[in-house]
């Protein structure tokens, strides 16, 4: 969980929501806050404030706005309040959060087209989510909304292409939309809810995403400096890079080797 004040942000698992991906901390020089992640997963955007007002939140993944703005209500007693945040969507009335995936990327350029001898080797650069909290000023009743379908772009603004030098800024997943659903309900014809407007904004929680060996290339977990036998060989980019990897029951999936030739 990554918390400034009363606010927090986690990444959890669609599929067991008590779930949380592990979390990492970059250097004492750069203390950004990292999640551990693995491609063909989904996931929800847990978010929470602790106050005596209601927040309005907008949300980033990877660099694009979400599209809809989650209000967390004030808490009440002991309760915080909290949301699962995806893919929002409203079709003929039916309301649906749908969940978030870690998508493998596809390699582009020279690697697609066999220069360096790889074909779809997934590029390692670093994915962001982004959650501003601000102070929700309500602005009077209206008719809730029929349809809605958010206009994010799964191919986000955050990272690099291939091509460039540094291997930290390269990713093996990149975000897009899951199945899974947390959240559905009918919207009555004619329903009305209170509807809010931005205020002073209060903080904003920012975090990166990436597989291990992306950690490893941002130096926020330790290269595999074993025995080099017994591992696979891959070249991305033309910077050559040996991805070093024993058989699974033997060596943690931690220990990748990013060696640059």
């Amino acid at each position: 969980m990554v918390r400034i004040s009363n606010f927090s942000m986690e990444l959890v698992r669609a599929d067991d929501k008590t779930q949380k991906f592990p979390e990492h901390i970059g250097p004492i020089s750069d203390p950004v806050h990292y999640f551990e992640v693995e491609p063909d997963v989904e996931y929800f955007i847990k978010i929470r404030a602790d106050t005596s007002f209601n927040s309005y939140v907008i949300l980033h993944v990877d660099g694009e706005d979400l599209g809809y703005y989650p209000i967390l209500s004030a808490a009440t007693g002991q309760d915080c309040s909290s949301q699962y945040n995806g893919i929002f969507e409203i079709s003929g009335g039916i309301q649906t959060m749908k969940a978030l995936r870690f998508q493998r990327t596809k390699v582009r350029g020279s690697v697609a087209n066999g220069k360096s001898g790889v074909i779809n080797s997934p590029a390692m650069w670093t994915g962001q989510i982004k959650a501003t909290f601000s102070e929700a000023i309500p602005f009077g009743l209206k008719a809730r909304n029929m349809e809605f379908k958010s206009q994010w772009n799964p191919r986000g603004k955050v990272g690099a292409t291939i091509g460039v030098d540094s291997l930290a800024q390269k990713k093996g997943v990149m975000s897009s939309e899951g199945n899974s659903v947390v959240l559905e309900r009918t919207i009555m014809k004619g329903e009305v809810a209170q509807y809010y407007m931005k205020g002073r904004t209060l903080c904003t929680i920012s975090a990166k995403y990436c597989c291990t060996p992306g950690l490893i290339a941002n130096g926020i977990l330790p290269r595999y400096t074993g025995p080099r036998d017994d591992y696979t060989h891959v070249s991305i980019d033309e910077d050559e890079v040996r991805v070093k990897r024993r058989k699974k029951e033997q060596v943690p999936r931690d220990c990748i080797d990013l060696t640059e030739e």
